[in-house]
């Protein structure tokens, strides 16, 4: 769970701007890439929302109450090839295949649950903040600043517009709008579509994207109405709860996957051309 946080937003709006300037002075390859994210990264104020579907038996019901307790900042748009190959050129990580549609702009795909949390510890040490995750990935401090995969249920919130939105797609209630979806051959570059109320792209469709939680197909029957934090972990044994949650849909599926309430999963090891993720950090 977090921790209480009681600034306000326009102290959480201040936080962002500070740390834009202060990383953009940084001049080197990796305070340049720290820039770049944080150029591209909006406020998502602290607030409720109604999260889940509501319209029958589904892993996404019921639709329960939930509070973001806290503000925090969400990049934009999905990660893109340009920005994990410059991570990878600085940290030696191997560069994920793009099996041939290209890279640049283009959501990176290809990417495991654990290959983001690495990605994010490399950013937060970067920018001098105190990194999120473990080695491993598999173990995280909720009281670091440093950046991180949004929770479920901070992305669930970011989608709908921090809650503003009443609309089935993030922004729109025709997927046309906002997301590439269905019979398409590969991803799209991002910020194609249109933005939702706060700014964010493809949080409908493109690809999917990986979530801070452990899954549990069941688990909105229990949650906490204060900043949900996932199911536990279960081994394999113990079904789903051995998977993270990924959400928004992709290009290939239908556009009943990239609802805002939709919910996905994977074992934190898959890697497939269809799953990329974007990132966030705590403000509060």
């Amino acid at each position: 769970m977090k921790r209480e946080r009681k600034a306000s937003s326009r102290t959480a709006l201040s936080i962002v701007a500070t740390a834009s300037i202060a990383l953009a002075s940084c001049g080197d390859a990796a305070g340049d890439l720290v820039g770049r994210i944080e150029s591209s990264m909006v406020t998502v104020p602290s607030g409720a929302f109604m999260m889940g579907y509501g319209g029958g038996p589904s892993d996404a019901a019921p639709a329960h109450a939930v509070t973001v307790s806290g503000a925090f900042a969400l990049l934009r748009h999905e990660v893109t090839f340009d920005e994990y190959d410059a991570f990878c050129g600085l940290s030696g990580a191997v560069p994920p295949g793009d099996d041939g549609r290209g890279r640049g702009p283009m959501p990176v795909v290809n990417v495991s649950y654990a290959d983001a949390t690495r990605f994010c510890n490399y950013l937060s040490e970067a920018a001098g903040l105190r990194p999120y995750y473990s080695s491993t990935g598999f173990e995280f401090d909720p009281e670091a600043d440093g950046y991180r995969l949004p929770t479920e249920a901070e992305w669930e919130y970011a989608a709908r517009g921090a809650g503003t939105e009443a609309f089935d797609y993030a922004g729109s209630a025709s997927a046309g709008d906002v997301a590439w979806f269905g019979d398409l051959d590969a991803p799209r570059p991002v910020e194609g579509k249109a933005p939702n109320a706060i700014g964010a792209y493809d949080m409908s469709g493109n690809v999917w994207e990986w979530c801070n939680d452990w899954y549990d197909d069941d688990y909105y029957s229990r949650s906490p109405e204060v900043d949900p934090p996932g199911a536990e972990y279960r081994d394999a044994a113990g079904g789903y709860g051995a998977r993270r949650v990924r959400r928004g849909g992709n290009y290939h599926e239908a556009d009943a996957h990239a609802t805002v309430w939709a919910r996905s999963c994977d074992r934190p090891t898959q890697a497939d051309p269809g799953i990329g993720f974007r990132i966030a950090r705590t403000l509060e």
